[in-house]
């Protein structure tokens, strides 16, 4: 019997595990029927084998489980990553989009700013004040008539003829292109009551053709004009143009149009800027309108002089 009980308990394993053959099957079943101690031997290795598969299959499924999250951890991190690289993609394709217009439009507006032949009228309004500038450009001539009606009714009119006869110094805040210009002027005034005329007066004169972006002088000022702003095309009294916004504080001009063929801007929002010195000032509204090759030497007859009464200074 002992004999038997060793055999039974050699082969359980194997016949746990379904490897054993149908006659050994018969030998151990009849074996465990009347012996309690393989019986009970048997019914341990049996408990014990499937703690050990319910353990292996929880440890399966926790694997699988974190099988599963890392593959969505990794799904979810991809989605992010191509959605970043989409924004990235968008702001440098809008930043370089940006980046093109102002350059070409500066290019453009360097034929304008430098001609010697054109007829400017800019209207502003500001504070209740409204004001007509009119300028005509010839070679080294300006004329310049300037009309103004306050807010109580008044009318002003300026009309300044000028000669070049020489560039002012450079200073940090010449926010005009080509230099200023330094001009032997003389100055008419008529007002309701009285017309008085200044002779021989030499003063700066700065009134070229607007160029919309001056203020840019660096790449590095480029880029940062094209990130901070947006820039759409649109129209303005007729003229294809884009509506500029969000200009930082090296240009007077945070909000413009600007025409989309000679890069002058044709508008301008009120707004108001820092200078350097930390300084405040005020920029009007302002429409613009140009005329090239217009202008003649008739344009430059100055009035009848004894129709004024001669002042000394403005």
């Amino acid at each position: 019997m002992k004999k038997d009980c060793n055999i039974v308990q050699d082969l359980l394993p194997n016949y746990i595990e379904k490897l054993t053959n149908e006659e050994t099957n018969k030998f151990i079943e009849e074996h465990l029927k009347i012996c309690e101690d393989c019986k009970k031997i048997y019914d341990d290795m049996t408990e014990s084998l499937n703690k050990n598969n319910k353990n292996n299959k929880n440890n399966k499924n926790k694997e699988k489980k974190k099988v599963n999250f890392l593959k969505k951890y990794k799904n979810k991190l991809t989605i992010l990553e191509i959605i970043l690289l989409i924004i990235i993609v968008a702001f440098v394709v809008n930043t370089g989009r940006k980046v093109y217009i102002i350059t070409d439009l500066n290019n453009k507006a360097e034929k304008y700013i430098n001609s010697t032949n054109y007829h400017k009228i800019v209207y502003s309004l500001d504070k209740g004040n409204y004001t007509k500038s009119e300028v005509y450009s010839l070679d080294n001539k300006k004329k310049i008539i300037l009309t103004t009606l306050t807010e109580d009714g008044k009318k002003e009119v300026v009309t300044i003829y000028g000669t070049k006869i020489g560039n002012a110094p450079d200073t940090p805040y010449a926010m005009v292109e080509p230099p200023i210009g330094i001009y032997k002027q003389n100055v008419y005034k008529e007002t309701e009551t009285e017309k008085t005329v200044t002779l021989n007066l030499e003063s700066e004169i700065a009134v070229e053709p607007q160029k919309a972006f001056y203020g840019i002088e660096n790449i590095k000022q480029l880029i940062v004009c094209a990130i901070t702003s947006s820039i759409n095309k649109t129209t303005y009294d007729g003229n294809k143009c884009y509506y500029v916004s969000g200009m930082p504080s090296i240009l007077l001009n945070s909000s413009m149009y600007v025409n989309k063929d000679t890069g002058l801007a044709i508008s301008l929002m009120a707004s108001e800027y820092e200078n350097p010195d930390g300084e405040r000032g005020r920029v009007a509204g302002a429409e613009y309108k140009y005329e090239f090759g217009t202008v003649t030497e008739d344009d430059f007859i100055e009035p009848d002089i004894s129709e004024y009464t001669i002042k000394e200074g403005i």
